[in-house]
């Protein structure tokens, strides 16, 4: 299935750059800290991954120059998906909690509306550098539409991304080490193996093993 060889990439991708992707954790964890520099940071992490996804040569440097690009795009980028989390969030506790039948079911309704924006979200800031000039509208559009159409896979790639949660939560110290960019590279995987499907983005390059 393609999303466990996606995964199988993540794992690569993570292991043949791994001090690259640690310093890089550090620098986005720090950034988020500091909470002024949070979108920055997460839009140059994930160039960082996205270039990888796609094949292409990767060092800090492109860090640090896409972190210095499209910071109002970047940071409304970041607050829009906040906001989106906590507006369907709030609408599930709202109707879960009302007495009225109806209302309940709206609740359960909004559950699968969180479902969907989880799995749509995690093409949103891959999509913002996949595009050749970040359009906001496209980026929520193409998110939407991919988890659509592949829904076992987008699914499966969530839920991927919440085991690699799970396991640095119970480790401790990995969450500090490697947790934001395995997520982030994930991501990005997972955007470029559908657009694989669909023709959109580059093949793995192929080993000549007669060399």
């Amino acid at each position: 299935m393609k999303a466990f060889l996606v995964m199988g990439r993540t794992f690569k991708a993570l292991y043949d750059e791994l001090f690259l992707w640690v310093w890089l954790s550090a620098l986005w964890w720090l950034g988020t800290f500091l909470v002024v520099t949070a979108a920055p940071v997460t839009v140059g992490l994930n160039m960082a991954a996205n270039r990888v996804a796609n094949y292409k040569r990767v060092d800090s440097g492109f860090f640090w120059e896409s972190a210095r690009q499209h910071v109002g795009k970047g940071w409304l980028l970041y607050a829009l998906t906040i906001l989106l989390y906590v507006g369907v969030l709030l609408n599930v506790i709202f109707y879960l909690n009302s007495a009225a039948a109806w209302m309940n079911i709206l609740g359960i309704i909004f559950i699968w509306v969180f479902i969907l924006v989880m799995m749509s979200s995690q093409y949103f800031f891959p999509l913002f550098w996949q595009q050749d000039e970040p359009s906001l509208k496209m980026v929520f559009r193409n998110g939407v539409l991919l988890a659509v159409r592949y829904p076992l896979y987008t699914f499966l790639m969530l839920l991927f991304q919440i085991l690699l949660l799970v396991i640095s939560v119970v480790t401790v110290l990995p969450i500090f080490l490697l947790l934001p960019a395995a997520i982030v590279v994930s991501a990005n995987f997972a955007l470029v193996g559908a657009l694989q499907e669909m023709g959109m983005a580059p093949q793995p390059p192929q080993l000549d093993l007669r060399s």
